[in-house]
């Protein structure tokens, strides 16, 4: 069987793939993502439902707006720091927000599927950067 295509245009492909440098794609992934992650997490809180899109519990006056003081909302944000992405929690009660109103995934939830579609693009975006 002979050999079809050109295998030159695999060696351009391999080279370029040894130029990336995963570290860097991967530190400009945590950083576009921590904030694209931030932005979800706003609109979820404020939009009044989970991050999964469901509605929240019903209170004696009706929709919780989870707003007493204003002090997990103002400091619900996600910061990169190097190749991860974190979540910065202001308050101690917050992680009791995270497990009974679902303000931000818990530990063993998968993370919600437009999130992870949004770190998909950006992943991709990255990438096709880098290979460019």
């Amino acid at each position: 069987m002979a050999l079809r295509g050109n295998p030159q245009n695999l060696r351009a492909v391999n080279a370029r793939l040894g130029n990336i440098s995963s570290q860097r794609v991967a530190e400009a992934v945590a950083l576009a993502g921590a904030s694209a992650l931030t932005r979800a997490a706003l609109l979820a809180y404020d939009s009044g439902t989970t991050v999964y899109g469901g509605g929240r519990p019903q209170g004696e006056r009706g929709s919780l707006d989870l707003v007493k003081s204003g002090a997990v909302r103002s400091m619900l944000r996600f910061s990169a720091l190097g190749r991860r992405i974190r979540c910065n929690l202001a308050t101690k009660y917050a992680r009791y927000l995270i497990g009974r109103y679902r303000i931000l995934p818990s530990g063993n939830a998968a993370l919600p599927v437009d999130w992870a579609d949004q770190l998909t693009a950006i992943s991709r975006k990255n990438i096709e950067q880098a290979l460019a």
